[in-house]
């Protein structure tokens, strides 16, 4: 059949040229252009479309009929004046190639996205999702419908973008939420509404901006579904449907878990369902050729910083090599990087093409590739803005923004068809008539090698609902073809027509793309009679959660959720007990198992229960977790016995326990015996993960009424020789909320002969002391060792009562300044207490002029640095907050790997001045809560019913909505004014040395 339709497209299309037709002669300056590529051995490029038939493009869209539409955007970064159109680009002289254009839509703002829809297209232009047509056939679009409304409209390359119809019939968008603008909030401060359909008040309504996360929507049945991951600009899926997503620096994410299988569990408490897949990791390193870069002050230089336009290549023309490649646009760096994608249990690893080499790569600095395009010649679009700046003026110097450059370039753009060597030329534009085509030819393209044919058939299929072809899709599923039978199912199943010999059939199919999507329309159809009575397929079913492949057993265990077979459990519990250390396999057996979540614990711990690892011990916490929210501490009986073996999945119950009980909305409750039970092993249990778990619960539940287990506490303790049980004991028994106890913790400070007692009693402190007990502290303070000296700093900034009797002590010389970590510096300088934030500018010495500060410090960007006492001055200033290679640091800030190839004046400006620029998704939130308490941090993602705020110390910790009273952006980096106060000018020198030899 694939012979069949190769001859058929190549007759009925193409017309089986084998020689390039004739290219329009080219500008000296768009003929430099092209000699200024490197591209990948064995591929040719050529320039298809340029100014003046096109300017600014960003997306492009073939329709069945050959209709070549170009969406241009002239108004980035900050023109709001409705410049943004839609092109048709036609060619008149019958050459192939497009020789005019007319503007089909017009007086759009930031269009970000184009698609074809019925007898028009849609565009996504924020706050809408728009629909345009054409019906009186003038090649300008006279209908305008708004379909979707209430996207945020934010910094450009956050709005929802990308319109793309996916396998099974619905109309994907990506989707990063709204930043927090500080330059230009006065343009970009829209932070969106509810997304709606307009015309239908009673469709589904999702919340505010769609809590920032990717969209999918079906205008005829006014479908509308937030999913569980977010992307930046573009998105794309496999022939498989599986979704990849990219943003800036971290440029390949897989959405492991779909949004269907996260909600099917509402105790299921987890902070994100993405992965980052590169297994050359995050801001990876990057080849450029550009001659004289126009790279900005803070732009990073020589790694992945601006990636969009991610697109899985499925054209079929590349050969074999290419069936599991994605490329995506590096505009910052005038390139086109590309991945392999391969299998890695339940989701990807992606490596890269080439070695210190990238597909495609410009000398021009002006060469902006954001986004592509697989046409129906199965060549590779590339869309170049081209431009001279790319980068957003929230994040370059003033200078530059009010140069008058931000625009340069607006009247230019180009798209480039790249094809393998000796390819036919490009005779698709008046060549292509699908529309025309019978259902039945439109069934034959599903088994077409190339995706754009795959694609646009479905498409007009699932609009034209021919009931005629049923029979010929049911037969492209009995036949086992690999591609079609995926659309097959779905055409069949929105329109009613699907059996169970058709799910059989394609259960049975070897391609294991095939059996996932078969899974997935089973969960949807196997509640309706003639499914559920079907003992064939339940015989299937049984049979495909045993497959050989990780990915199906993974979809298998999602779609399980659904499955109300009495071997469902059973055959769940096997998966689970089979890929456990598939970190998702955990998460996704939670999912699956809403009210019989302590029976799938109680098997856990029966079949892996013997041996630790560290996704068992994840799953386990995660569970717990959810039976906490559920409110069934039923559980808790199994985490006491007299095995020690047993210890390590205990700890992690009791961990995920704790965790949730910091957060809970109902106060936790235990009874004696169960306090009593954990009281035990707490005594016996030599594993510290059990104990500090144990401290966790108690902290939220209290200790034993009896007092007997305090004092068998503190007779080990003064029995034992051991420092960690030691801390772990004081930091029991502190819970007493005993006046007798603290003050035998002040005396431990102020006498003890042990340096591990005196900091195991700095740890201990109950959360209030009085002013002579502080002051007895700080008497012996310069006797105290430096770990002892900064637990008793960490216990006056933890409590925020003691932050301004600290600056006292600080002011009068008691504690030298020196002995404050940089993240204290932040927690006293941004404190949420005027008075307290005033005192400790004051008395930590931060000039709030870094214009001045600045300049004592440029110097060191001309003087001879040691590296290697620059990873010193890292460790000491850098790595409590931010990451970076050949240094293990705190994941809260970005990684300064990233900026190593800056100059040295931009890397010591970020650190004199980090307010700047606050990097891209690392602003700070401060949330206040229900109870009155407030927090601060980072948020990382986000759904309808949480959201993770990644804390300074990297800890993420999951957060209940309606625990949060208010949430504010702050105006100030998280990293405040005054990191030189601890960092002299030959250590800048030396940590500007040892960033850029990174």
């Amino acid at each position: 059949m694939r012979n069949f339709i190769f001859i058929f497209l190549c007759l009925s299309i193409f017309a089986c040229s084998t020689e390039k037709k004739n290219h329009p002669k080219l500008s000296k300056e768009h003929q430099k252009a092209l000699d200024d590529f490197q591209l990948m051995d064995g591929f040719d490029i050529e320039l298809v479309a340029a100014e003046p038939l096109v300017a600014d493009p960003v997306a492009m869209e073939i329709d069945e009929d050959g209709n070549w539409f170009v969406l241009e955007m002239p108004g980035y970064p900050l023109d709001l004046s409705k410049t943004g159109q839609v092109r048709k680009l036609m060619d008149t002289n019958g050459d192939g190639y497009p020789d005019k254009s007319e503007i089909f839509v017009d007086s759009l703002t930031l269009p970000m996205g184009i698609m074809k829809w019925k007898k028009g297209i849609i565009v996504a232009d924020a706050p809408n999702i728009l629909y345009f047509e054409d019906t009186n056939g003038d090649n300008k679009a006279d209908k305008r419908e708004v379909i979707l409304t209430g996207f945020s409209l934010s910094n450009p390359q956050h709005n929802m973008n990308s319109p793309k119809f996916g396998l099974d019939n619905w109309i994907y968008l990506g989707h990063s939420g709204s930043i927090n603008s500080f330059a230009y909030e006065y343009l970009f401060g829209d932070k969106g509404s509810d997304i709606r359909y307009p015309a239908n008040s009673k469709a589904n309504i999702l919340p505010k901006n769609g809590n920032g996360r990717n969209v999918r929507f079906k205008p005829d049945s006014f479908g509308l579904e937030s999913m569980s991951g977010e992307t930046q600009y573009g998105h794309t899926f496999d022939p498989w449907g599986h979704r990849f997503y990219t943003d800036n620096a971290d440029h390949l994410y897989h959405e492991v878990l779909d949004a269907r299988y996260t909600s099917t569990n509402p105790n299921l408490v987890i902070p994100e369902a993405m992965e980052k897949i590169p297994d050359h990791g995050d801001a990876c390193e990057v080849y450029p050729i550009s001659e004289n870069p126009n790279h900005q002050l803070l732009t990073d230089v020589g790694v992945v910083t601006s990636s969009c336009g991610i697109t899985w290549y499925d054209g079929g023309a590349f050969g074999k090599d290419f069936s599991q490649v994605t490329f995506v646009g590096e505009p910052v760096h005038n390139l086109v990087h590309a991945d392999i994608i391969e299998s890695k249990g339940s989701t990807f690893s992606g490596k890269r093409l080439l070695e210190k080499k990238e597909f495609l790569a410009s000398k021009d600095p002006w060469f902006r590739p954001v986004n592509f395009y697989v046409g129906p010649d199965g060549a590779l679009y590339v869309i170049d803005y081209y431009r001279q700046l790319i980068e957003h003026p929230e994040w370059m110097s003033e200078e530059v923004n009010k140069s008058g450059a931000l625009y340069n370039g607006k009247t230019k753009g180009r798209i480039y068809r790249i094809t393998k060597k000796g390819s036919a030329g490009m005779n698709w534009m008046n060549d292509t008539h699908l529309s025309k085509e019978s259902s039945e030819k439109l069934v034959e393209l599903l088994q077409s090698d190339n995706g754009w044919f795959r694609k646009t058939a479905q498409r007009l299929l699932f609009h034209r609902k021919d009931v005629s072809v049923v029979p010929a899709l049911q037969e492209t599923i009995a036949k086992k073809e690999a591609e079609a039978s995926i659309p097959a199912l779905w055409l069949l199943s929105d329109w009613g027509k699907l059996t169970p010999e058709d799910l059989v059939s394609a259960l049975e199919n070897k391609t294991a793309g095939v059996r996932e999507n078969a899974l997935k329309i089973a969960d949807h159809q196997v509640t309706s009679p003639s499914f559920a009575s079907n003992n064939e397929l339940k015989q299937a079913l049984i049979q495909v959660a045993k497959d050989e492949d990780a990915r199906v057993r993974f979809q298998w265990l999602c779609s399980s959720a659904f499955f109300t077979f009495p071997e469902a459990v059973a055959l769940r519990s096997s998966i689970l007990n089979q890929d456990i250390d598939d970190h998702w396999v955990g998460v996704a057996a939670i999912a699956a198992s809403k009210n019989s979540e302590l029976n799938l614990l109680k098997g856990a711990i029966a079949n892996f229960g013997n041996k630790p690892s560290e996704g068992k011990e994840n799953f386990f916490a995660y569970v717990a977790a959810a039976l906490m929210k559920k409110q069934d501490i039923s559980f808790l009986a199994l985490t006491s016995d007299a095995q020690v073996s047993n210890d390590w999945w205990q700890a992690a119950l009791l961990k995920g326990l704790a965790n949730y009980a910091e957060y809970a909305e109902k106060k936790i409750s235990l009874n004696e015996s169960q306090k009593n039970a954990l009281a035990n092993s707490f005594l016996i249990s030599p594993n510290k993960n059990m104990r500090h778990a144990i401290i966790g619960v108690f902290k939220a539940v209290g200790l034993p009424a009896d007092k007997t287990f305090a004092k068998e506490v503190f007779a080990k303790f003064s029995a034992s020789q051991d420092a960690q049980f030691q801390e772990d004991a004081l930091a029991l028994l502190t819970l007493q909320k005993d006046p007798a106890f603290t003050s035998k913790l002040i005396s431990f400070i102020r006498t003890s002969s042990s340096e591990s007692i005196r900091l195991a009693s700095l740890k201990a402190l109950p959360n209030q002391i009085s002013a002579q007990e502080m002051a007895q502290i700080n008497q012996v303070y310069q006797q105290m060792k430096m770990p002892s000296r900064k637990a008793w700093i960490r216990y006056q900034i933890v409590n925020e009562k003691y932050m301004i009797p600290l600056l006292k002590e600080i002011a009068n010389k008691n504690i030298p300044k020196s002995d404050l970590e940089w993240p204290q510096f932040v927690e006293l300088m941004n404190s949420y207490d005027a008075n307290i934030r005033k005192l400790a500018r004051e008395v930590l010495a931060i000039s709030e002029d870094r214009k001045a500060v600045l300049q004592n410090y440029l110097p060191a960007a001309d003087m001879a640095g040691n590296a290697t006492k620059g990873k010193e001055v890292f460790k000491a200033n850098c790595s409590v907050c931010h990451q970076i290679k050949g240094v293990t640091g705190v994941s809260f800030g970005p990684d300064l790997s990233t900026l190593k190839s800056r100059n040295a004046l931009s890397i010591i400006t970020e650190i004199i001045n980090p307010n700047n620029s606050i990097a891209d998704k690392y602003g700070n939130w401060d949330l206040q809560m229900s109870d009155g308490s407030r927090i601060s941090g980072i948020i990382t993602s986000e759904n309808d019913n949480s959201l993770s705020l990644k804390q300074m110390g990297g800890a993420v910790q999951v957060i209940e909505k309606y625990q949060i009273k208010s949430r504010v952006s702050s105006k100030v980096s998280a990293m405040p004014n005054g990191l030189d106060a601890n960092i002299k000018l030959q250590d800048m020198a030396d940590l500007v040395a040892f960033i850029k030899g990174i």
